[in-house]
């Protein structure tokens, strides 16, 4: 019953909050560590064309990573010298784990927030509010309480005129590769897991690079509610150090900018638009935000879906919340009439646009260029409009910048997800779905294609062009790449999500385009003359589980003096064999999936899914069941606007 109360205060409160998963972000303000470097060292070029190269990962909001300290770490004299934001200081604190608490885009921190009792009696007066608005069918929420729950919740997300976060908040950044990354107490490197915990390219780039791989490999974290300005001179000063101490020989960096790192590397592109000053040999984009996109617009405009009501009253919430808890909540806010639950709606995604997105260049950001004169003049400072001006000039001269650095010898390969409409799988993107272009899109449910692969043309998902004629189609017609930038170098993954990292052949293409072994489809379209193949049209996959948690355990297994039967030897060969199939397909790759689980549940070594009782699933039915009669009813309004016009 707690849990209920908390997820009906949360949906009748907070709901807009639920709808920002894709845009949290982080600040970072320090000056990048300088590392020791040993050039006599150089190791043989692992790379196809003889010249060693570092790659470095642009993060995307779901890689980056921020870490919330306790106000004693701001204290006069708490370090021998300096204070948190110098390196030295953060660095140890953070790999002995000497911090409150981790935090990033899907973990926010709240706790305090909702210990203050001015946020407390914000939140105890907006819901009297509400409640009385379930009478007079009229949104009676103060915006002063509005704006006081978004500010204080959000406090630590919030930037300052100066482009700064709270001073407790730290965005780590390591200038020195992911080998020399810090190692704690108890001989764990916390940077080194969270880099491969989100960027899960360990395997697959010590067979490409060989034994001292990770003296090849780079992150660039960044913060994400940032100033687009601040993230261009911090990559430039980053790219600048490595080079500069690097032990590999390397004079060149290849950027791999995933999702939002995109914004950063195109900015940073426009800053820089030599080669000889930005040092780029090669830019490989995995599902990157190039051209923004249509849902931050339709988020910052509250532009909703032509069939927002029936998904508020009779899909999305139960989708979010989960069964059979979220037919409840339907039922119960239908106490509130429409006008009165879209007023609030409103209101506080208002609220979270004024305080958080419109004075965050750096999510501004990702708006589409030929929505951004819209948006421009919501903007209410100077500063961040100069900011953002200069972001989406750039934006709109995309492609002319990118060819002028090809003239100069820099390459660039895309890989991208399409298929999708917004929020279709990942339930932190659920609501998204209430947005106005879901609907309209074809995206890897975050991003539209003809971002992620600029100049695609598309129609909506589940749509065929009509008209073929001069047209490159893929093979489900929903999408033209006859004007994308460079169809030549980039390659589609249908109906994959926007967290492509978990695609294990989306991410040994993006490594064997950064080492050179594939430049152009062309090089790997051929398995037989090629020695690869990674088709331009491909299908989805997600072997997180099965990487991270069912195979390691297998083998734990194993090496205990296990065996196998035939029968299971031949399943685990089978899941192998999947894992090194380029081609994917989801439903085929699932089902071995489940099947190979099932064979551990047999093992003994996991546990069988947990089935619900009888009295749960007796409980889910009559829930599911009056929540459809009830809609059945009453439609998609509330109990009080039986008698009013739909609004």
């Amino acid at each position: 019953m707690k849990k209920f109360i908390a997820i009906l205060l949360c949906v009748t409160m907070l709901l807009p909050v639920a709808m920002l998963p894709a845009f949290a972000a982080e600040k970072q303000t320090e000056k990048a560590p300088v590392t020791v470097a040993n050039n006599e060292q150089e190791l043989k070029s692992a790379f196809a064309d003889g010249e060693n190269s570092l790659i470095v990962f642009v993060t995307g909001i779901g890689q980056s990573w921020s870490y919330l300290f306790d106000e004693a770490y701001l204290a006069d004299g708490a370090f021998a010298s300096g204070d948190l934001h110098d390196y030295e200081n953060y660095a140890q604190l953070i790999a002995d784990g000497e911090y409150m608490a981790r935090w990033n885009l899907f973990n926010n921190y709240f706790d305090e927030a909702l210990k203050d009792p001015e946020t407390l009696k914000a939140i105890a007066g907006a819901v009297l509010q509400l409640l009385f608005g379930a009478f007079t069918r009229k949104n009676m929420v103060s915006d002063k309480n509005v704006y006081t729950i978004v500010e204080n919740l959000f406090h630590f997300n919030i930037v300052d005129e100066n482009g700064k976060c709270d001073p407790r908040v730290i965005t780590p950044r390591y200038t020195m590769p992911v080998a020399d990354y810090p190692v704690g107490k108890n001989g764990e490197s916390e940077a080194k897991n969270r880099f491969y915990g989100s960027i899960p390219c360990q395997e697959i780039a010590e067979e490409m690079l060989g034994a001292d791989y990770e003296k090849y490999l780079y992150c660039y974290n960044y913060c994400a509610f940032s100033y687009t300005s601040q993230n261009i001179d911090g990559l430039h000063e980053f790219v600048e150090t490595i080079l500069a101490e690097n032990e590999v020989g390397a004079e060149k960096v290849i950027l791999v900018p995933m999702s939002m790192g995109a914004s950063v590397v195109s900015a940073y592109l426009a800053k820089y638009p030599n080669a000889a000053d930005n040092h780029v040999k090669k830019v490989v984009s995995i599902v990157g935000c190039w051209k923004g996109s249509k849902v931050v617009y339709d988020l910052l405009t509250r532009h909703y879906a032509d069939n927002s009501p029936e998904l508020f009253y009779n899909g999305l919430i139960a989708e979010m919340i989960g069964e059979p808890w979220g037919y409840l909540v339907n039922f119960v806010l239908r106490f509130f009439s429409k006008s009165a639950l879209r007023g609030f709606i409103d209101q506080a995604l208002s609220a979270i646009c004024d305080v958080i997105l419109l004075d965050t260049p750096s999510l501004v950001a990702l708006v589409p260029d030929n929505d951004y004169a819209e948006i421009r003049d919501m903007i209410t400072s100077d500063k961040v409009r100069e900011e953002t001006d200069f972001y989406h000039n750039a934006q709109a001269t995309l492609q002319d910048r990118l060819a002028a650095l090809e003239a100069q010898g820099v390459d660039f390969a895309f890989i991208a997800g399409y298929g999708l409409p917004y929020g279709a799988i990942t339930s932190d993107y659920t609501a998204f779905g209430f947005m106005y272009h879901s609907e309209r899109t074809n995206s890897d449910e975050i991003i539209d294609i003809s971002s992620t692969a600029p100049g695609t043309q598309f129609v909506p998902y589940n749509q065929q062009f009509a008209d073929e004629t001069g047209r490159e189609l893929s093979p489900d017609k929903s999408i033209d790449i006859a004007n994308t930038y460079y169809k030549d170098s980039t390659w589609f993954f249908k109906g994959q999500k926007h967290e492509l990292e978990y695609n294990n052949v989306a991410i040994e293409l993006a490594i064997n385009i950064a080492v050179g072994n594939i430049k152009t489809v062309a090089d790997c379209d051929d398995l037989e003359e090629d020695g690869y193949y990674y088709p331009q049209f491909n299908g989805a996959r997600n072997v997180k589980n099965l990487k991270r948690d069912y195979i390691p355990a297998l083998k734990a297994y194993l090496a205990e003096g296990n065996t196998l039967t035939a029968e299971q030897q031949a399943k685990y060969d089978a899941v192998l064999a999947m894992l090194d199939n380029t081609v994917c397909d989801y439903d085929r790759d699932n089902l071995l999936i489940d099947e190979f689980y099932t064979m551990l549940v047999e093992l003994g070594i996991k546990n069988a899914p947990s089935q619900p009782s009888g009295f749960e699933k007796f409980f889910g039915s009559a829930l599911k069941k009056g929540n459809d009669l009830t809609y059945k009813v009453f439609g998609a309004k509330g109990f009080l606007d039986f008698a009013a016009p739909v609004c």
